[in-house]
């Protein structure tokens, strides 16, 4: 009797597993369809947080240039620099201008980018209108970085630049913009001397300081400048075409006076190798040949062939062959100032 009831519960159980198991898929995946169905919340936008923009004006000034180096490669100058601006946040707070210091107001973060080893010698003050238009001035004074190609040298102009960014810091960001109707931008009376310096260029050019970064807002100062050649004639080309033709003489010399023949010529080579040392300090270490040590390199040439010919003529006298010795003397006597004539025309007409 208990083993019938058993069997019975066992396959009522059975069947109700069957029934319910489909209606259990069934309503699962009624459930899940109707969750996909759904609309997806709508996603707020992000917050803008893009920093405002404020317009300043810059006027860069050229007090006085004292010296352009081309052997390190820089210029000593003292650069005037102005900023204006408008400042909502400072209208109408006085009546009067006032004089605010460096963390009492918004200020612009100009940097001169070329900027060596210089030095400020105003107050970092500034001049808030009660309109609330503020000015900042700054004087430069030192020494810039400046690229010089001096392939040309002693007879190259060269292209000094100052260049003064508005580099993105925290606060609005600055866009620069040219001061308007401003034509003199430099000195009329400067200290240097052996440049002759033109009328400076001032434009707005964006800078970036590599390839990759975003460019900034940038100012550029441009001045040409073309080297005096005067001093280099007197104090450099004049001597050494004295020294050069030292070695000319020896074609006056009797052929027999071997000792002063060759003395004369190694003379004269130590005095041009001592003169390239002296003219090292007008110019850098650079990886190519200017004007000046191509015409240096043909003056030592012609010196070093006259050692050779005499050297030659040595061992002809030796052999007692006086007629060609002669015939060489009466060939150097021309062809040696043709030479250096030649070379001159061919470095410095070029």
């Amino acid at each position: 009797m208990h083993e019938g009831t058993s069997e019975t519960h066992q396959t009522d159980l059975g069947r109700a597993v069957r029934i319910v198991r489909p209606l259990t898929a069934l309503f699962l995946t009624s459930l899940f369809a109707a969750g996909a169905a759904l609309p997806a919340p709508a996603q707020e936008p992000a917050p803008t947080t893009e920093a405002p923009t404020r317009s300043v004006s810059l006027l860069i000034y050229v007090v006085d240039i004292v010296e352009i180096s081309g052997s390190d490669q820089s210029v000593l100058a003292d650069v005037f620099v102005r900023a204006r601006w408008h400042d909502p946040e400072q209208a109408g707070l006085s009546e009067q201008t006032r004089v605010l210091g460096r963390g009492d107001a918004w200020r612009p973060e100009v940097t001169i980018l070329n900027q060596r080893s210089v030095s400020q010698s105003l107050p970092e003050v500034i001049r808030a209108n009660p309109d609330g238009s503020m000015e900042y001035v700054q004087r430069f004074t030192g020494r810039f970085s400046a690229f010089m190609d001096l392939r040309d040298f002693p007879l190259d102009q060269q292209q000094v630049e100052v260049w003064v960014v508005a580099p993105r810091l925290a606060g609005p960001v600055v866009e620069l913009e040219l001061e308007p109707d401003v034509q003199i931008l430099m000195n009329d009376r400067l200290s240097i001397s052996d440049w002759i310096v033109s009328d400076p260029r001032l434009g707005l050019e964006a800078f970036s300081a590599t390839p990759a970064a975003v460019p900034i807002s940038g100012m550029k100062l441009t001045v040409q400048a073309q080297r005096r050649v005067g001093y280099y004639v007197i104090q450099v080309l004049i001597p050494l075409t004295a020294i050069v033709f030292m070695a000319w003489t020896v074609f006056w010399i009797a052929p027999t006076v071997i000792p002063t023949r060759v003395g004369v010529v190694v003379t004269t080579m130590l005095t041009l190798i001592a003169y390239r040392f002296m003219l090292g300090n007008l110019v850098p270490r650079l990886s190519y040949l200017t004007r000046l040590d191509y015409f240096m390199l043909g003056a030592t040439s012609l010196v070093i062939l006259v050692l050779f010919t005499m050297a030659g003529t040595a061992y002809l006298v030796s052999r007692e062959r006086m007629e060609a010795v002669r015939r060489i003397d009466r060939a150097g006597r021309w062809l040696y100032p043709l030479a250096f004539v030649l070379l001159s025309f061919s470095v410095w007409l070029r």
